[in-house]
């Protein structure tokens, strides 16, 4: 039996970080995807400010769009995954799609009120450490479990292989969005499968909202 044939879904574990355009058109994807394979994802955080912070700087957990991380935190404890799923999408489709930033707490709070959520949890977690901590297990866990190192990362729920990637410029829709994940499902299972890549230079990324 094939997975397309199969009735039992296929749990996906997503990482990403909401200024990411790149896991943006991926998530956009396995949106996709979801119509047409038996697939369930489960949105998990990372931090690209983290990756990039220079050694010996103070973090800022309020600054580089952690004000964004931190309230979708908030947001899962308070509506869970299909409430974040909701409110990425906000966040996307104005940072990628309307090129509004969400690199500070306005554009979060704005983001809220188009997810239909309470304007008011931007605040909440900020005064909330807890989101901090939130964050930074779901980044800590795809470094440590699938050595991830930027966004989107992917894996198999329970699998100790997760992949970056896969990178798309346009989103694949309908039959083609199966037929892309067909092959990326194939390379989850396959431990000794360790990278594919090619250069990037010159690769314009065109706003893109849902």
């Amino acid at each position: 039996m094939t997975q397309q044939e199969s009735a039992t879904p296929i749990k996906v574990n997503f990482h990403f970080d909401p200024l990411c355009p790149l896991a943006w058109r991926t998530a956009l994807w396995m949106r996709e995807v979801r119509q047409v394979r038996p697939v369930a994802v489960t949105w998990r955080f990372f931090s690209l400010e983290v990756v990039n912070r220079k050694e010996g700087a103070q973090p800022n957990y309020e600054d580089h769009g952690w004000a964004g991380l931190r309230t979708l935190a908030l947001v899962r404890r308070r509506e869970g995954n299909e409430g974040v799923e909701r409110y990425y999408l906000a966040l996307g489709a104005a940072q990628h799609g309307r090129r509004e930033s969400i690199a500070e707490a306005a554009g979060v709070r704005a983001a809220l009120q188009q997810a239909g959520l309470n304007a008011g949890l931007v605040d909440e977690a900020l005064a909330d450490e807890s989101t901090v901590r939130e964050v930074l297990a779901d980044h800590q866990e795809a470094v440590e479990r699938y050595r991830a190192f930027g966004v989107p990362t992917i894996a198999l729920e329970g699998s100790q292989v997760g992949f970056y990637g896969p990178v798309i410029i346009e989103v694949p829709r309908g039959a083609e969005a199966g037929e892309y994940w067909d092959h990326f499902y194939w390379a989850l299972r396959q431990p000794n499968l360790y990278e594919l890549k090619r250069e990037r230079t010159g690769v314009r990324l065109e706003p893109i909202a849902e």
